[in-house]
């Protein structure tokens, strides 16, 4: 998956697979088809444009099906962001009793519900159900089965998430929902991994923004190929784009930016570690491989008795209910606007998605705060993703930097807010 795009006067983006919605009740739009009329004669002229006219019906009514798919994800997302998964499952019992076949996404909100409702054994039944249909439940869908699972069973997430990982890398994530609310034009709906040709641009003009690590790699990579197949995109050094995205890198790179003790400590070897602390991998998403650690023998036995580096790092373990995700718009290191989103989890010491979440608040950015950012930042322009946490005597500790769209600013972000940033971005560059 890559990137978004945008055009004047209204922002046009790029993510990739999307969906939509139809602006009326299911339920009515059904109730406008019936059984067809008895036929009383034959006669050729009339049977070949009859033929032809059923032709066309059936060509309508395919569409009205995927109309009525739609209609019924949009009340399962509005089931999912109130928690009522017991509302989720019925109306997907009503799709059924009325012929209408539930798709991927109709799965992926109920499976939301579940988690938000705390109903973690619907949430499994989901996943199975979903698989026995002939359908491929996503990341998406897998991520909050994980989460509905982490904290009564454990077990059942911890095997969720290894087949998860068995899958190789994440496929695109499915936003188009949530861009569609911005109302300024960004959809998701390119699936350009960075590699081969480049895809040509659907608007003059239109800006690329890639939303996954190593696909804002390669954007920074080919810059110029993309503007020369019509593309905007930000200038930024790929050197410094590639060294943002590896955890153990980026924390070196703040080391010669002075600002060490605002990233976790780093440990070389396990016997020198302080438990708990986190065992993650250089790079990787979605909690890839990540542990909370209590001892050199679990260290040892998760690396399998190798060197930590350069694939793994050990390090600190900041303690504590609250996190924080902020995006950022950043020019030559001068943060131009942000959003930032604070999460409450039930636990002091987590790795995501094993952790349950509270509830999450749009907050602001303290001024110390955001001086460190742009100490980090001073060779990044776009828009980036930090993830932080706050030490007991309120220092800042920056564990992640992702060089791209995240999740944070599609789903948690007030789309107001979403908007302005974007559209800032057009206008700056």
């Amino acid at each position: 998956m890559g990137p978004c795009a945008a055009t004047r006067p209204a922002l046009r983006g790029a993510f990739g697979g999307s969906w939509g919605g139809v602006h009326r009740h299911p339920r009515l739009a059904l109730s406008a088809f019936g059984p067809p009329l008895p036929l009383q004669a034959w006669d050729p002229l009339k049977a070949f444009t009859l033929e032809r006219d059923v032709e066309s019906d059936m060509l309508l009514a395919n569409e009205a099906v995927g109309s009525y798919v739609q209609s019924y994800n949009v009340m399962l997302t509005d089931h999912a962001w109130t928690a009522d998964w017991q509302g989720a499952l019925e109306t997907l019992q009503d799709m059924r009793a009325l012929g209408v076949t539930p798709d991927t996404t109709s799965y992926f909100a109920c499976i939301c519900a579940c988690r938000r409702g705390r109903a973690w054994e619907n949430a499994l039944d989901l996943l199975t159900d979903a698989w026995s249909k002939d359908l491929e439940p996503d990341i998406e869908c897998y991520g909050h089965a994980i989460r509905a699972c982490s904290k009564e069973q454990p077990g059942e997430a911890a095997k969720l998430l290894k087949e998860l990982r068995s899958w190789g890398p994440a496929p695109a994530p499915r936003w188009a929902r949530q861009l569609k609310q911005y109302g300024c034009g960004v959809v998701n709906s390119i699936d350009w991994q960075g590699m081969g040709t480049v895809p040509t641009s659907p608007a003059r003009p239109c800006w690329l923004l890639p939303n996954q690590d190593q696909v804002a790699i390669r954007v920074a990579e080919r810059q110029g190929d993309l503007r020369h197949a019509g593309w905007k995109v930000v200038w930024v050094d790929p050197e410094v784009v590639s060294t943002l995205c590896n955890k153990a890198s980026m924390i070196e790179y703040a080391k010669s930016k002075g600002i060490e003790a605002s990233t976790p400590r780093c440990y070389q070897s396990s016997e020198e570690a302080v438990y708990p602390c986190i065992l993650k991998p250089a790079v990787g998403t979605f909690g890839k491989d990540t542990h909370v650690v209590r001892s050199a023998e679990e260290v040892e036995h998760l690396t399998r008795g190798g060197d930590l580096q350069p694939k793994w790092v050990l390090q600190e373990l900041v303690a504590g209910r609250l996190e924080y995700s902020t995006t950022l718009l950043v020019l030559n290191g001068e943060v131009v606007d942000y959003v930032n989103t604070m999460y409450e989890y039930d636990g002091e010491e987590y790795v995501w998605p094993f952790v349950q979440e509270v509830r999450h608040e749009y907050v602001s950015v303290p001024h110390d705060h955001l001086d460190v950012m742009r100490v980090l930042l001073s060779e990044f322009s776009g828009i980036c993703c930090l993830g932080y946490k706050l030490r007991s005597d309120g220092s800042i500790c920056i564990f992640e930097v992702n060089p791209r769209i995240g999740g944070d600013l599609v789903f948690e972000c007030p789309k107001n807010r979403a908007r302005a940033l974007f559209e800032k971005l057009d206008f700056m560059f």
